[in-house]
């Protein structure tokens, strides 16, 4: 009998599934069997869509505007995201040049590190990290090394960063604030990072996703410490600042030669991002205050499940900067992924094993887009299996 993968590429093997999702499908099935399932997994925030964003989308497709796009996008919404970056950064963004709006930051990171890498490169990212960063290194045939942040505060590793880059290193992968460690990045670490890039003509990706959520500490992008494009891209988007997920919407800001190539991309991809969205991204980079009111909650909902957490024998969690997930160590003679399964299936929680953000220790992501009650009554499930197991 043939291998039922025998038709398959090399590069489709090869890709892994997303870890991220594993558990959401998992929780899914349960639920469609008839469980209440605490969802703690994925980064979807409990939040509508500011209303006057969805309004936005509405009155495009009353005025027609539901065809095709510059496969860049809209250039009014490509100005809004230039001035505001070049505001924020103090470096001129030509909107024509410099930006292209795409079906979601993964969308832009995909057609940036194809665009990047060859498969004899390899791409440095600190983990804990995002896995569909090594996931599209996979799809390329590239390599991912791995180099592990300080554990306890998550903080840059300058010494084993410089250790790790070979003739090979072609791209340095930061993501800040981390998901899942919630990690910033600090001025010291972003000048010892623009340093590097220099010294070993390294382009760094830096994904922003998370920028607008951030609780405590000085936030800095990595634009404005370079200074340049040159070997700079910025991954950004508006699915967690603006509760967006599903509307598919992020960009890209980089080199116009680096940008010019991910445009053949996308265009061969998918021609370009929904109308109707391009329109509403507008409405959202001018309304702040909405994000505002989401990250008070979410600053609640950390503080408070981390007062909870102090409480659990088995669990502990450094302080998150920003974004909005846990990254909480527990104790136990047990892998993360076996005990995310048996969270589920025993305790009817849904969270994400940290094996699946690189890291072999005991730890796993609790995500707090989710409302504060599910959030409480979930930790206290898992201490509750950790100290009977």
């Amino acid at each position: 009998m043939k291998d039922k993968n025998e038709s398959l590429s090399a590069c489709a093997i090869r890709v892994p599934k997303s870890g991220t999702l594993k558990m959401a499908t998992m929780a899914k099935e349960l639920e469609a069997q008839g469980e209440k399932i605490i969802h703690l997994g994925i980064g979807q925030p409990n939040f509508n869509t500011p209303k006057e964003i969805i309004e936005a989308a509405h009155q495009a497709m009353l005025e027609g505007k539901t065809g095709y796009t510059s496969s860049k996008g809209i250039l009014p919404l490509r100005k809004k995201i230039a001035e505001i970056h070049t505001k924020e950064t103090g470096v001129e963004i030509n909107p024509n040049e410099n930006i292209i709006v795409t079906p979601g930051a993964k969308a832009s990171l995909f057609a940036g590190l194809v665009s990047l890498l060859d498969p004899e490169d390899n791409m440095i990212v600190v983990s804990p990290y995002w896995p569909s960063y090594e996931g599209i290194t996979h799809f390329i045939g590239a390599t991912t090394k791995s180099v592990p942040a300080h554990y306890g505060d998550f903080g840059f590793p300058f010494e084993k960063i410089k250790k790790a880059i070979n003739k090979k290193s072609k791209v340095l992968l930061i993501n800040s604030p981390s998901n899942p460690t919630g990690a910033i990045y600090n001025l010291d670490s972003l000048k010892f990072i623009r340093d590097i890039s220099q010294d070993h003509n390294l382009h760094i990706i830096t994904d922003e996703i998370y920028k607008k959520i951030v609780y405590s500490g000085e936030y800095h992008q990595y634009l404005s410490v370079s200074q340049s494009l040159e070997k700079t891209l910025v991954i950004d988007g508006l699915s967690k600042s603006h509760a967006m997920t599903g509307w598919r919407i992020g960009y890209s800001i980089g080199s116009k030669e680096l940008i010019s190539a991910m445009n053949k991309i996308q265009q061969n991809v998918s021609t370009c991002v929904n109308t109707p969205t391009q329109y509403a991204a507008i409405k959202a980079l001018e309304s702040d205050e909405p994000t505002k009111k989401m990250v008070v909650e979410y600053k609640e909902r950390r503080d408070k499940a981390l007062e909870l957490i102090a409480q659990c024998e088995y669990l502990s969690c450094n302080e998150p900067e920003g974004a909005f997930y846990l990254f909480v160590k527990y104790d136990g003679p047990i892998d993360s992924e076996a005990l995310a399964v048996r969270i589920l299936h025993e305790k009817d929680v849904c969270i994400t094993a940290g094996a699946v953000f690189g890291v072999t220790e005991n730890y796993i992501r609790i995500s707090l887009a989710s409302d504060l009650a599910s959030i409480l009554e979930g930790i206290k499930r898992i201490n509750d299996l950790l100290a009977n197991r």
